[in-house]
């Protein structure tokens, strides 16, 4: 008896934290612990579902410890309730910033989870180093701190559980928004 309650249990509590996660006008707000329950949940309760989808662009500036310069980065993502994701991350570092990551990452986003409130998508693609660098394949993580506008969007760039990056949005916008 208490099997057949879980699944009807399992899609109420999805949809509650679903929908609690459903307002994007407020400023600076993801509600990701609702999502990550969510998310998880979601997960054993059925057909795939679209959780969300995350679109931005901009500038960004790499702040302390590694401060390195501005970066123009882009992004478009869908997240999935199984974890899978599809879209694409791009980051672009100028040559000539300091101490000196110049050049092009980007991929396709393959999967998502929650760590904490933090938004983690993983990532397979290219690294191109500025200037005269050859294309080499890497998997990479972008984790997403702060959903929002100039001074406040802020995210990171890890490969191999190294941060390479930690970013300040400048101008441009990372947004959320559920489905």
């Amino acid at each position: 008896m208490i099997r057949r309650k879980l699944p009807i249990a399992i899609a109420i509590i999805a949809s509650v934290g679903l929908i609690a996660c459903s307002d994007m006008t407020a400023p600076n707000k993801l509600a990701p612990g609702g999502l990550s329950s969510a998310a998880i949940v979601a997960a054993n309760a059925g057909p795939v579902t679209v959780v969300a989808r995350i679109n931005g662009g901009g500038t960004a500036e790499m702040q302390p410890p590694l401060a390195a310069g501005t970066t123009h980065w882009g992004a478009g993502v869908t997240l999935y309730s199984d974890g899978t994701a599809s879209g694409s991350f791009d980051c672009v570092d100028q040559h000539g910033d300091a101490p000196g990551f110049p050049g092009n990452i980007w991929g396709e986003v393959t999967s998502w989870r929650m760590e904490g409130t933090v938004v983690v998508l993983n990532v397979v693609g290219k690294t191109v180093s500025f200037p005269g660098g050859h294309p080499q394949d890497v998997k990479f993580t972008v984790k997403i701190q702060q959903f929002g506008g100039a001074g406040v969007g802020r995210w990171t760039l890890e490969i191999d559980g190294f941060i390479y990056c930690y970013e300040l949005l400048t101008s441009g916008q990372i947004v959320y928004k559920p489905e």
